[in-house]
């Protein structure tokens, strides 16, 4: 189950009822390792009722000290915990009202085992149920009568009891549902085992196990298992009937079994009537299971009638539109192909006129046909002259190319002769003025290296003009290679 904590959420727990309280764990490992998230008392418990909330089934324990809200995944869990927390509490408190005189040992009997023999009971926090076996001993164990002791009560506990005893007669109102069950169940158990009574007690048994598994399905879920379609509802309303059916033939059964086996003990008829009591619950319990499942399938049927004649006529509408719309466009369409039709046969001497001008608009066509065939190979032509020129400009320019080249080589060569007839003439110069040469070798000298780099310096000034000239050359042949092959595409 979950628990609404302090800040307002939901959290799952494994709870165990035990004689102290009620004890919750985060889950069964912990609940082993004794390591315990909380404990709710239910000495101090006021009250245990149903509580709405926003997730599954809920309820409340009320303390003095506090007030608990738990959320349980069905309302068969529900109810269980509730009965069982009732049942764990009241009895504490509640006075000798209900234990009525009666000298049948059977009953003591089963009351010493029912009390002897209660272990407690363990909730797993996905919501299992409680057995049943173990609600129907809590109701052996208040409902059992046991022998009033000789001695008179003391005056305080009669003044309790007697303050008690509006309070228990509205718990015994609350449980008034139940009484039924756990009645037919005692009956079940104090029966002995006598002549041609094992086929009753199996009856029984299958009747009790019948009962038990209707209490055990919730209404919501009942209402879950409901299909949507008419087709499903049907099946299940035919099981209900045969259910209810084969119950009434087993009350008709015990009954004349009771019938002809005549009185079988005291109090034989009291758990015939007993029994038959407890069936006629089931029945009518029955009946308004399927009373409810039938008002639940006319009213889920008129909703998809609604829906089926809403969408009919949505769709009606749309298919209406689209037809319309469809309709105008072949209109529109038929008009403009009678009018074209119109205008092609107004008449023969039209139907001429029309064929000359069709003739004309062809042959001018054609011309023009003709003149974009020829420009067409003409421009192909070009293109095939243009790519012969740029194969021979290419190689111009590579010829151009290596010839500039092998001038910077012949210019280099120059300059380092120049440079190294220089430093020659410098060492003579010195080397003849140190030796006393006469002053008009040093002036022919000068003279003829004077010379000498003038002719160098004409040889490449001309050299760089002949570059340029080349580079210039190199320029135009890449534009006019440019030029063509944008004219090519």
């Amino acid at each position: 189950m979950s628990k609404l904590d302090e800040n307002g959420e939901w959290k799952k727990h494994w709870f165990v009822l035990t004689d102290a309280g009620l004890r919750y764990y985060r889950d069964s490992g912990a609940e082993e390792k004794d390591d315990l998230d909380g404990e709710v008392d239910l000495k101090s418990c006021v009250k245990v009722s149903e509580f709405d909330v926003e997730k599954n089934y809920g309820f409340q324990i009320q303390t003095r000290e506090a007030v608990v809200t738990l959320s349980a995944m069905t309302a068969g869990i529900r109810r269980n915990w509730i009965e069982v927390l009732r049942k764990s509490v009241r009895p504490s408190s509640s006075p000798d009202l209900t234990q009525l005189p009666d000298s049948s040992s059977d009953k003591e009997n089963s009351r010493s085992l029912a009390s002897t023999r209660r272990p407690p009971s363990r909730h797993s926090d996905a919501g299992s149920e409680f057995t049943t076996s173990t609600v129907r001993r809590f109701d052996c164990v208040e409902l059992s009568p046991v022998p009033v002791p000789s001695s008179p009560l003391p005056a305080t506990q009669r003044e309790a009891g007697e303050g008690q005893g509006k309070e228990h007669a509205q718990w015994q109102e609350e449980r008034s549902r139940d009484v039924t069950s756990s009645t037919w169940e005692q009956v079940l158990s104090r029966k002995g085992p006598g002549v041609g009574s094992d086929p009753r007690i199996r009856a029984e048994e299958e009747i009790e196990r019948k009962w038990l598994e209707f209490e055990r399905l919730p209404l919501k879920e009942m209402r879950s298992l409901l299909p949507m379609g008419s087709r499903s509802s049907h099946p299940a309303n035919e099981a209900l009937q045969r259910e209810v059916a084969s119950l009434r033939q087993q009350l008709e059964r015990l009954q004349g079994g009771g019938c002809g086996e005549g009185r079988v003990g005291g109090g034989s008829c009291g758990r015939e009537a007993t029994c038959g009591r407890s069936l006629q619950a089931m029945e009518r319990a029955h009946k308004r299971a399927l009373e409810e499942l039938q008002k639940q399938h006319a009213r889920e049927t008129r909703e998809l009638e609604r829906d089926r004649d809403r969408v009919l006529r949505e769709e009606t509408q749309d298919t209406a539109q689209v037809m319309e719309t469809l309709k105008k466009a072949h209109r529109e369409e038929l008009e403009r192909e009678v009018e074209k039709a119109k205008r092609l046969g107004g008449g023969s001497a039209n139907t001429h006129t029309l064929r000359s001008q069709q003739q004309l608009e062809i042959q001018a066509l054609q011309r023009e046909l003709s003149g974009l065939s020829e420009r067409y190979s003409q421009k192909c032509l070009e293109l095939n002259r243009a790519e012969q020129s740029n194969g021979e400009r290419d190689k111009d320019i590579t010829h151009k190319e290596s010839e500039l080249e092998q001038l910077r080589k012949e210019n280099q060569d120059l300059q380092a002769r120049l440079t190294e007839e220089i430093s020659c003439m410098r060492s003579i110069v010195t080397g003849q003025g140190s030796e006393g040469v006469s002053h008009d070798n040093q002036d022919r000298l000068s003279c003829e290296l004077e010379v000498l780099l003038r002719v160098k310096e004409n040889e490449v000034q001309y050299l760089h003009k002949e570059i340029s000239c080349l580079r210039n050359e190199l320029q135009f042949l890449n534009t006019v290679a440019s030029f063509c092959v944008c004219e090519m595409t």
